[in-house]
């Protein structure tokens, strides 16, 4: 008996201790953390490279998504920042990633129908990314207030993501 007893207290140990390996410093899961770091960078590098669509596209379509892109994108931002407050205080991006700062810089080279294509490739591809963030949170996060933030968000980005693939090319 008290070998079965052992026995059941080293199994629930070792499922407490493999559980909070799973957590991180801030108590939540890795998965919580990447997404919320991941998620507000993928927004600020929305927001810079719209910036620059709005002043050096000549679409009026690439001009009109780009405004929607920084009103969409801040306002998402700014939600993901009052969770902060109230979740476990992850380090929210204030910057592009460095990919995203280089591409970035790339299109500020560009004008005309050259930035209108390099813009477009830009949005699908990071929608794209952004879909799949969201769904992972939605799937394997652990905060409910991510979650829930995930799963209101996800349909914006989805028609983001159709609005970019509908852009004009040149």
């Amino acid at each position: 008996m008290i070998r079965i007893l052992s026995t059941a207290l080293l199994a629930t140990a070792l499922s407490f201790a493999a559980q909070a390996q799973d957590k991180d410093s801030q108590g939540g899961t890795a998965t919580d953390a990447g997404f919320y770091k991941n998620a507000s960078a993928a927004g600020v590098t929305e927001v810079a490279a719209s910036e620059i669509a709005l002043k050096q596209s000549t679409s009026k379509a690439v001009k009109s998504f780009a405004q929607k892109m920084v009103t969409d994108h801040t306002k998402a931002n700014d939600e993901l920042k009052e969770l902060k407050s109230g979740d476990k205080g992850y380090s929210i991006a204030h910057e592009p990633t460095p990919e995203g700062s280089k591409m970035i810089d790339a299109l500020s080279r560009l004008n005309g129908a050259d930035f209108n294509r390099e813009y477009r490739k830009m949005m699908i591809a990071d929608h794209e990314e952004a879909v799949a963030v969201f769904e992972v949170e939605i799937e394997k996060g652990s905060s409910p207030e991510l979650k829930a933030f995930a799963k209101k968000t996800l349909p914006t980005l989805k028609h983001h993501l159709q609005e970019a693939k509908a852009l004009p090319q040149k």
